[in-house]
């Protein structure tokens, strides 16, 4: 166990909850490609390693355990984004992924609906939509700039999963996305996500 390259440094950044992709270099690199000994590893402690299809790799959570309000805070505020984008792109892949973001231009805070959905965890303003940003950028689902602006990592991905499940929980239950009374009629349903 301890000849497995940088054990240590991607056992701690994995237990703080990091997503390793391939934009981590060599740490991605090893841990990718000798995936079951660092498998064997991590479950010699209980723990979970996880290989997404995307090309990430993190600590999978305990299912018998509700997510945390970090974790929540970021699903609502990509659930956001998400349906923001679904009115003004044709697929969310891949604006999602190559467009920088800027904090003063995110949707969160734009519309009655939106602002009270980021109320409920909290988010009120800029300095709180950059404090999700921070988190985002922690746990490797996104990397930041100079200036505040902001893209989306291949670990986001796990964010899609979940928003494509909401929807098709939605449609097996005959509720479309945008149904509640406060939704915009002009809104349209979220698109489908391609796997790319």
């Amino acid at each position: 166990m301890t000849s497995l390259p940088h054990l240590a440094t991607i056992f701690d950044r994995l237990r703080r909850g990091y997503h390793f992709t391939p934009a981590d270099g060599d740490l991605f690199r090893v841990l990718w490609n000798d995936f079951d000994a660092y498998e064997k590893a991590f479950g010699a402690f209980g723990l979970r390693l996880h290989k997404h299809h995307q090309n990430v790799v993190y600590l999978a959570a305990d299912p018998s355990k509700n997510p945390g309000k970090q974790a929540r805070t970021m699903g609502l505020f990509v659930l956001v984004m998400v349906e923001s984008m679904s009115n003004e792109y044709a697929a969310i892949v891949p604006p999602f992924f190559d467009t920088w973001w800027r904090i003063e231009e995110l949707p969160h805070l734009a519309s009655e609906r939106y602002r009270e959905y980021m109320e409920q965890v909290d988010i009120n303003d800029a300095d709180d939509l950059a404090r999700v940003v921070r988190l985002l950028e922690k746990y490797g689902f996104a990397e930041t700039r100079t200036g505040g602006a902001f893209q989306f990592r291949t670990a986001a991905y796990r964010f899609l999963d979940l928003c494509i499940e909401a929807v098709e929980m939605s449609e097996a239950s005959g509720t479309a996305p945008n149904a509640d009374a406060k939704a915009d009629p002009s809104a349209k349903p979220l698109p489908p996500l391609p796997e790319t």
